[in-house]
């Protein structure tokens, strides 16, 4: 599993610069912690879904709009 975990952490490291500047993430911990904790709590089938949705919700848009929908409260 650790061999898994340091596979997929280590495309997370060559796909999260593709998804938008450093910096702009919602969420307080980074991605890649996210994905070692998923993948070493979780059995990798329920962990993998989890990761992918994590990356691609941590963008530029879905910061403008986390920031919208605050303001909106």
């Amino acid at each position: 599993m650790k061999l898994i975990a340091r596979i997929i952490i280590a495309c997370i490291d060559i796909v999260r610069p593709l998804l938008g500047p450093s910096g702009c993430c919602i969420y307080p911990v980074s991605c890649r912690e996210y994905a070692r904790k998923q993948l070493l709590g979780k059995p990798l089938y329920r962990a993998l879904p989890l990761i992918v949705i994590r990356l691609l919700s941590c963008n530029p848009i879905t910061r403008l709009l986390w920031r919208i929908k605050i303001k909106l409260r």
